[in-house]
């Protein structure tokens, strides 16, 4: 190349300010630095294969390259698209391309930030990247401090995305699963930390046009539309069409296993384990509507998702075996156990199963002021906070099993009710129920149980020693609507405790569970259920459409064609039963204690 005509003033007399003896005190090895630091930033991908020795996909040539190009980029990907990996690549040929780059990561957790450091760079890249080691300096992967830095004077630094997290500068500023950033805290603290790369030379008038942009990475996988990322990825596809200053970048399932990322045996098996619109959201990549007739609405659901501790029944192996149980919730004083049952008729179909759903009712004695229909003023006093701690889809439907099922659940969450829907199939469960059942798996009899608030029901079968335990549910159109109020009324009030998302509860299992990661899919799917349970009964619930009757004012909540509504009505008859405890509790007098209910 004729470096003549290429290079200017300043470069072709920069090897003067070298030794002779230096490498950079040879003017041509100066001007052919300069030329192959140009080549490389205009081909990121290139280099990342050369230097790192990564051999890339074609997407990922892609991606890097639009993200070279715009100051603005958005990322949405299916679970398995590595874009994980790929912002991790990222990261490191920033830092090494361009000398003083400060790369953040921020997530909402540090944890899941600090995986793009631990998994990602360390286990994933570094082994395969002697070049990319030598550039580092240190890295630091404690719990208070997760940064690498570079020789060159760059940096990326891990950080939570909260309110502790200001006084941070960035040229480069990664949002890790931004759905999951509350979204002032990016506009307020972390959108701020952002400042053009400080380099001597742009300082220089002839250099003014080089100065580079700092940039903004969003990277999430898909979500409802209703949160604040629906609107961020408009304004991402507007600019990008209008402005070209964004680019938004969208991937399913089919990247993952066209290259092979992932099996088709591997994606079956998510498929089975996952409900359609929770397949829909994570693999599908598709931004699901919420419903604009929905009684409950996402929001409302998704400020209750707080549990990080499940409750895992007892393997039947392990009872025959008198195996301890490994973990157990301690019983509160006041405490009340349900297991709370919606019955599938007999013989079941795709869009009905049986749902078993265990609550803990936690007395909590909380008062506070509301405004009633009349629009007087009225005080409320709050008996008991809810925790759904299991959710069990039950395919079997003969009726001794499902009973044995029940009693099973009950003692091993040492359960103090079983709230059953005795409609239709239910009946007949509610007699196995009132019998001696024996437990073949588990080597075990149980005691019969009768009804508590039914006593035509009672009657049906009286075998001396019943435990009035079960409370009947018999929903016509009236109590439906009661029970809707009553769930609504209760998620709005913070009453109720779900489920954190399954992502923050697989970082839980793999910290309480000792080699959680080796473990196969089976064990892991039981250890995952309670979280998938919760986002499969959120997804029906926001689903759900209701209508106020003309003539009643009564709420009718139904689902759409091909949906399904049992998960809801699991939870939702064991959550009014809970509100009939604290009914009970309220009417004798305002100085009340918890006591034990019956009607």
């Amino acid at each position: 190349m004729n470096y003549d005509k290429v290079a200017d003033k300043r470069q072709k007399n920069l090897h003067t300010h070298f030794s002779s003896t230096q490498y950079l005190g040879n003017q041509d090895r100066v001007l052919r630095l300069i030329d192959w630091i140009t080549f490389w930033r205009r081909n990121p991908s290139r280099f990342v294969q050369r230097y790192f020795g990564i051999v890339l996909h074609l997407y990922q040539h892609i991606i890097l390259f639009l993200m070279d190009i715009y100051p603005s980029i958005c990322i949405v990907a299916a679970r398995s698209a590595a874009k994980s990996f790929i912002i991790a690549v990222y990261a490191c040929k920033e830092a090494i391309l361009r000398p003083g780059a400060r790369i953040v990561v921020a997530s909402a957790t540090k944890k899941q930030a600090r995986l793009i450091v631990s998994e990602k760079i360390k286990k994933e890249i570094l082994p395969r990247s002697p070049l990319l080691e030598q550039e580092i300096l240190t890295i630091k992967d404690s719990q208070n401090e997760i940064e690498v830095v570079f020789h060159n004077g760059s940096s990326i630094i891990v950080v939570a995305a909260n309110e502790n997290s200001r006084g941070y500068r960035a040229t480069v500023m990664i949002y890790e699963e931004f759905r999951m950033i509350v979204k002032n805290i990016i506009d307020t603290v972390l959108s701020p930390f952002l400042f053009a790369r400080q380099v001597p030379y742009m300082e220089l008038d002839e250099y003014e046009e080089l100065l580079e942009e700092p940039k903004e990475i969003y990277i999430s996988s898909a979500w409802y539309k209703n949160h604040w990322m629906w609107t961020t990825m408009k304004t991402f596809m507007k600019d990008m069409l209008q402005k070209d200053s964004s680019i938004l970048i969208a991937m399913d399932y089919s990247i993952a296993l066209k290259h092979k990322i992932k099996t088709r045996s591997f994606l079956i098996k998510e498929r089975q384990k996952l409900d359609s619109m929770a397949w829909a959201i994570e693999y599908e990549n598709q931004m699901i509507a919420e419903n604009a007739h929905a009684y409950f609405t996402y929001d409302m659901l998704n400020k209750n998702r707080v549990l990080k501790r499940p409750f895992y029944p007892r393997k039947n192996e392990d009872v025959l075996s008198r195996i301890k149980p490994k973990e157990t919730i301690p019983k509160q004083k006041g405490e009340i156990r349900i297991v709370s049952c919606d019955i599938a008729p007999e013989g079941g179909s795709g869009n009905d199963n049986s749902i078993f759903s265990l609550i803990r009712a936690l007395p909590e004695s909380k008062e506070y002021k509301a405004t009633d229909s009349s629009g007087e003023q009225i005080r409320i006093k709050q008996g008991y906070r809810r925790q759904v701690l299991y959710i069990e889809t039950q395919t079997e439907f003969e009726t001794t099993k499902q009973a044995i099922r029940i009693k099973q659940l009950f003692s091993d969450f040492d359960a103090d009710y079983c709230v059953l829907d005795t409609r239709n199939a239910g009946v007949s469960v509610f007699d196995a129920l009132a019998k001696v059942l024996y437990d073949e798996e588990r080597n075990v009899e149980y005691p019969p149980w009768t009804c508590m608030n039914d006593e035509k029901l009672r009657n049906r079968i009286i075998i001396a020693g019943q435990d009035p335990v079960v409370f009947s549910v018999k929903a016509q159109l009236e109590t439906n609507s009661k029970i809707a109020v009553c769930m609504r009324n209760t998620l709005e009030s913070s009453m109720i405790e779900l489920m954190v998302n399954n992502q923050e509860g697989t970082e839980e299992l793999q910290r309480l569970v000792k080699g959680y990661e080796n473990l196969d899919v089976e064990e892991q799917v039981f250890y995952e259920r309670p979280f998938l349970e919760t986002v499969a009964l959120i997804n029906e619930m926001i689903a759900l459409d209701y209508t106020v009757m003309n003539q009643t004012g009564a709420i009718k909540i139904e689902e759409r064609p091909g949906a399904r509504k049992d998960r809801y009505t699991s939870v939702s008859y064991g959550n009014y039963f809970i509100e009939l405890l604290e009914n009970d509790l309220h009417s004798d007098n305002e100085d009340y204690e918890f006591v034990t209910f019956y009607n």
